[in-house]
C-alpha cells in the first residue's frame, strides 16, 4: 500500500472517530434543548429591560387573575374585563383558559350576550380546552349564561350533556340547577324535548309533569312521584328526589277546607270578577278529591274594604282570595290579617306584609319576560312607540323603567296620534327618516342641485317595543316596512291581543310582531275547555286563567313559603314568588302567521350577531 493511501484511510479514520464522539455527545445534550425550547414556546419571552425567569412570568398572570376574580366577586364585571383582556387573555399560559370563562361570566353580568358568548368561543379554540374536565368547566359556565339570559330549553339540554359526563362527586349541584331550568320550561319547550326520545331526560320531564297537572292535590301528586320513583329506582331523580318533593311531605296534611273569595260581583268590575269566579270553579271542579267550602264575599256590599275584610274573617277560611280594585288592596296591606289573603292586584311600591300575597295580571311581567326573550340574541338597543291612551303611556313608563334596569339602550320613545299623518310622523321620528330628509335638503342647498336619494331607516335598532291594539298595530308594522325597517321587530305584552284578528286584516300586516299570552290562550291548551270563549274579548279569557291560578295557588302558596325556588307551571305561566309575596309569570311568547297565532322562536326574528355562538 502507497504512503499517500495510508495517509487517506488514517485520516478517513480518524474524520469518522471523531464524528462518533460528536453525535453521542450531542445524542447527550439534546434532550436539555428540546425541554428549554418547548419552555421558550409556552412562555413570552422576558423583556430585554426588566428580565424576568417564566416562573416569575406565570406568577404575575396568576396573581393578575386572581386580582380580576376578586373584581368579578365585588362585582366590578367591566373592571373584571378590562384586566383580562389587557393583560391575561391575550398570553398563553396555564390560566388563559379560565381566565376566558371569567370574562365570558362578567360579560353575561352585563347583559352583553354578545361579548359573553365571543369568551367562551375563543375559550374553546384553546388547546387546553381539548382536556374533558376543562370541555365540563366550558359547558358549565355556558350553562350558567344560558340560565342568566333566560334560554331555558337550551340550559337543559347542556345540563343534561353535563349529567353523563361530570364526575359522580359533582353532579349533584348540576342535578340541581338542572331540575330548576326544568320547572321554568313552559309547556310547548317540555313538549318538544319529550320529541327528543331521551330515557334520562324524560324522567326528569315525567316527573315535571306530575307537578304541572293542577287537577291533582299535593297529596296526589306525591302518589304518584312515590310510584314513579318504583318504577324507575336507578333513575338520579328516584334517588335523590327534587326538593320540591321533600318540601310538599311536610306539608301534604295540608288540605283546605275553607276559602274565601271577595270580589266585586256587581257595578264597572261585575263582569271581570264573574270571569275569575269561572276560571276559579274550573280548577276546583277539576280537584278529584274532597273539595273545601267556597264562601264568595261581594266587596260591593260594604261601606269599606275592612268591613268585607272583616266578614271575610269571620268565616274562619284557610285563605282569602281578594280584592280587585287597587285602592282597596293599598287599605287591606294597613289592616291586621289573621289569614292569608292572595290579592288580585297589586300596587306601583309593595312591602312585604304578614300574610298578604299579591298575584295580577300586570304588564311588567310580560316585558321583563320580552326583554329577556331580545337579550337571548344579543339584542339591547329599543325604542317605545305608543298610542297616546292613558294605560298605552302608563306602559310605555314601565317598559322605560324595567329598560333602564335590565341595561337596555332606549334609542326613541314616541306616542302618536292614531291619524295617518300622526303615524306617519311618529314612524320617521322613530327611525331617524326625517334627519335623512334633512340631510338631503341640506346637500341640495350646498350643491344647488336636486340629489336623488331614499330615506332609509336607523340602524342601531334592535326591535321596537309597541304599545296599542292589535287594530291600531296592523297600520304600524307597513309603515316600518314602507320605510326599510322590515327586520327590525315588534314586541308587544298581551295587551295588543285583545281580540282575535278580524277576517278583513291583511295577515302580512300583523307578522313580525311578537306579543306575550298566557298559556290558557296558546294553541291546543284545554285547560280552561269547559268555559264558553269569547272571541271578541280574550282580557276576559286571561281573568278565568288568573281565578283558575288563584285556586292553584291557595292550595299550594305554602311550597313558596318553604321553597323560595319554587316554580309551578300554570294557566297564566310560570309563577314563582319574591321576597315581597308578589307572585310573578312567565308567559309563552307569540306571533301570527298566515293568520294563525304560533310560538315565537327568537332565532327566527334577531339576526344572528357574528360570533355570537349559542
Amino acid at each position: 500500500m502507497s504512503l499517500i493511501n495510508y495517509r487517506i484511510i488514517s485520516l478517513t479514520l480518524c474524520t469518522f472517530l471523531l464524528s462518533a464522539c460528536n453525535s453521542m455527545n450531542l445524542n447527550m445534550e439534546q434532550p436539555q434543548q428540546v425541554v428549554q425550547q418547548a419552555t421558550q414556546e409556552r412562555t413570552p419571552p422576558p423583556s430585554i429591560y426588566h428580565p424576568q425567569k417564566t416562573s416569575d412570568v406565570s406568577k404575575a398572570l396568576s396573581d393578575t387573575y386572581l386580582s380580576a376574580k376578586k373584581l368579578y366577586e365585588q362585582g366590578r364585571y367591566q373592571e373584571t374585563i378590562d384586566i383580562l383582556e389587557s393583560k391575561v387573555i391575550n398570553k398563553t399560559s396555564s390560566i388563559q383558559f379560565e381566565a376566558h370563562l371569567l370574562a365570558a361570566l362578567s360579560a353575561s353580568n352585563l347583559d352583553n350576550a354578545t361579548d359573553s358568548f365571543r369568551f367562551l368561543q375563543q375559550a374553546d379554540r384553546l388547546i387546553a380546552a381539548r382536556h374533558p374536565d376543562n370541555q365540563n368547566k366550558l359547558n358549565e359556565t355556558k350553562a350558567t349564561i344560558l340560565e342568566h339570559f333566560g334560554n331555558w330549553l337550551e340550559a337543559v339540554n347542556l345540563r343534561m350533556d353535563l349529567a353523563y359526563n361530570l364526575p359522580l362527586d359533582e353532579g349533584n349541584n348540576n342535578q340541581t340547577k338542572l331540575w330548576l331550568a326544568i320547572q321554568n320550561l313552559t309547556q310547548n319547550e317540555i313538549d318538544e324535548l319529550f320529541q327528543q326520545q331521551r330515557p334520562l331526560l324524560n324522567g326528569w320531564l315525567n316527573i315535571s309533569g306530575i307537578l304541572r297537572n293542577q287537577s291533582l292535590s299535593i297529596e296526589q301528586q306525591l302518589v304518584m312521584f312515590h310510584d314513579w320513583q318504583a318504577e324507575n329506582p336507578s333513575h338520579p331523580a328516584a334517588l335523590s328526589p327534587p326538593q320540591d318533593f321533600q318540601i310538599m311531605s311536610s306539608v301534604e296534611k295540608m288540605t283546605l277546607t275553607n276559602i274565601v273569595l271577595m270580589l266585586p260581583m256587581s257595578g264597572k268590575l261585575e263582569r271581570a270578577s264573574q270571569a275569575i269566579v269561572d276560571g276559579f270553579f274550573v280548577n276546583y271542579y277539576n280537584q278529584k278529591e274532597t273539595r273545601p267550602k267556597i264562601t264568595i264575599i261581594n266587596v260591593d256590599n260594604y261601606s269599606n274594604i275592612a268591613d268585607a275584610v272583616a266578614a271575610a274573617n269571620e268565616q274562619q277560611p284557610d285563605v282569602i282570595i281578594g280584592p280587585l280594585q287597587k285602592n282597596n288592596v293599598a287599605q287591606v296591606g294597613r289592616l291586621h290579617l289573621p289569614y292569608p289573603v292572595i290579592a288580585l292586584n297589586q300596587l306601583d311600591i309593595n312591602q312585604h306584609t304578614k300574610n298578604l300575597y299579591h298575584f295580577s295580571l300586570n304588564a311588567e311581567d310580560e316585558i321583563y319576560e320580552l326583554i329577556a326573550f331580545a337579550k337571548q340574541e344579543g339584542a339591547t338597543k329599543a325604542a317605545i312607540l305608543s298610542t297616546q291612551d292613558t294605560w298605552a303611556l302608563k306602559q310605555s313608563d314601565e317598559f322605560r323603567a324595567a329598560a333602564t334596569e335590565e341595561n337596555v339602550i332606549i334609542t326613541s320613545n314616541q306616542s302618536y296620534a292614531n291619524t295617518p299623518k300622526g303615524r306617519q310622523d311618529a314612524i320617521q321620528k322613530l327611525l331617524l327618516i326625517n334627519e335623512s330628509h334633512a340631510r338631503k335638503k341640506l346637500v341640495e342647498q350646498w350643491t344647488g342641485t336636486k340629489v336623488d336619494s331614499i330615506a332609509r331607516s336607523r340602524e342601531d335598532l334592535d326591535y321596537v317595543y309597541y304599545v296599542g291594539k292589535l287594530n291600531d298595530a296592523k297600520q304600524i308594522r307597513p309603515l316600518l316596512d314602507f320605510y326599510f325597517a322590515n327586520k327590525i321587530p315588534m314586541l308587544s305584552s298581551s295587551t295588543l291581543n285583545d281580540s282575535e284578528p278580524d277576517k278583513s286584516i291583511n295577515p302580512s300586516d300583523i307578522e313580525r310582531i311578537l306579543f306575550t299570552e298566557v298559556p290558557a290562550l296558546t294553541p291546543n291548551n284545554t285547560s280552561l275547555a269547559a268555559l264558553p270563549k269569547n272571541q271578541n274579548s280574550n282580557i276576559l279569557r286571561r281573568l278565568q286563567a288568573l281565578g283558575a291560578d288563584a285556586y292553584l295557588l291557595a292550595n299550594k302558596y305554602p311550597l313558596f313559603t318553604l321553597l323560595p325556588s319554587t316554580k309551578i307551571a300554570a294557566n297564566t305561566g310560570i309563577i314563582t314568588m319574591d321576597e315581597n309575596g308578589i307572585f310573578h309569570k312567565r308567559p309563552e311568547i307569540m306571533t301570527y302567521r298566515k293568520g294563525h297565532l304560533v310560538y315565537a322562536n327568537n332565532h327566527q326574528y334577531f339576526p344572528e350577531e357574528e360570533n355570537a355562538e349559542k
